[in-house]
């Protein structure tokens, strides 16, 4: 059996909409209060998108910087993954749509549907790709404008998701240089339709005048449960890469930005320090499977990437599905 080919991160992308929804504007939306917001979540403000932008827009920006940043052209791509739950469609794949308007003319492309895990359940395929050597060149995105499915009569909804998008580039790690792949994990947890779903618009509850009065078209959410579940799936993932590696080899933890309290909560329980955490929550809420690599990107940029230390991603939500991803830089 042919050995497996070292994979790397070649390059990262974000972008996140330019127009900022700050919680002073949703006091005048829905009854909620810019001190309730902040000592529940972190939030400050989040990103939503302009009329004329679709999730395919933004993640057509942070692919051309994730390109940029790896000095690869669209023509080099092999495959284009695009994680999302807020495709611009049902179908096609929004991938198909990035890598046509990126020219990517000899890429295949699909989407992944999981969520906030998105982002890093999408890069672990990715990086099977390379490494089997089927594939040098796969770009991931993960983009959402969840905005667009947002009810804004419900502030335990309304005020913890924004929009925006992130890319990174795997290829083999000769050619990255980087952010060397060391493996990752993917768990579920199914039935969980009640805690975090969109109810209506698929085969369970096709469109209608009924669904659509009932709202069944936004986001629901059980907030107590989705916490509970959250601190305890973070502080799982977090502590086997320590059990593995040892907690001086960790240098960064960039985890889905789903709540301050819930990241602040898990690190106590695995009595790790918050310093070693990478948060951006406080700008723009919670982009599901954009926020691990929008994140990722700005810490780069802020050089909290350390070589030679691993980078511990770890992403939890709808499904319930979670499950992280561990590079070393």
């Amino acid at each position: 059996m042919a050995s497996l080919i070292p994979v790397g991160v070649a390059g990262l992308g974000r972008y996140v909409p330019e127009q900022r929804l700050t919680n002073r504007d949703l006091e005048q939306i829905v009854d909620t209060s810019d001190e309730w917001i902040v000592q529940r979540t972190g939030i400050r403000e989040r990103r939503i998108v302009a009329k004329d932008e679709v999730t395919s827009s933004l993640a057509l920006r942070a692919a051309r910087q994730a390109l940029e940043d790896a000095k690869l052209a669209p023509e080099d791509l092999d495959l284009v993954i695009c994680a999302t739950v807020t495709g611009d469609q049902p179908f096609p794949a929004t991938a198909c749509r990035v890598g046509f308007d990126l020219g990517a003319k000899r890429a295949g492309g699909f989407d992944v549907a999981a969520a906030c895990s998105g982002f890093v359940f999408a890069s672990q395929i990715a990086a099977g790709f390379v490494q089997s050597g089927q594939y040098r060149h796969v770009l991931v995105v993960g983009a959402e404008t969840l905005s667009r499915i947002l009810d804004y009569e419900d502030r335990n909804t309304c005020v913890l998701f924004g929009d925006g998008a992130g890319a990174a580039l795997f290829t083999p790690l000769e050619r990255a240089g980087r952010g060397e792949f060391l493996g990752g994990s993917i768990s579920m947890e199914g039935g969980a339709e009640a805690v975090l779903a969109q109810p209506g618009g698929g085969s369970r509850h096709p469109s209608t005048h009924a669904t659509v009065d009932q709202r069944l078209h936004y986001m629901k959410m059980g907030g107590t449960k989705v916490f509970r579940f959250a601190v305890r799936v973070f502080a799982e993932l977090v502590q086997k890469v320590v059990d593995r590696h040892g907690r001086d080899a960790i240098g960064l933890i960039v985890p889905h930005q789903v709540n301050q309290r819930i990241i602040e909560a898990a690190m106590e329980q695995v009595g790790l320090p918050m310093d070693l955490v990478f948060t951006n929550i406080d700008r723009y809420g919670n982009t599901s499977a954009a926020s691990v690599p929008i994140a990722l990107r700005e810490a780069y940029d802020a050089g909290r990437l350390t070589k030679g230390k691993l980078v511990v991603m770890p992403a939890f939500g709808a499904g319930m599905a979670w499950g992280h991803l561990l590079l070393r830089w």
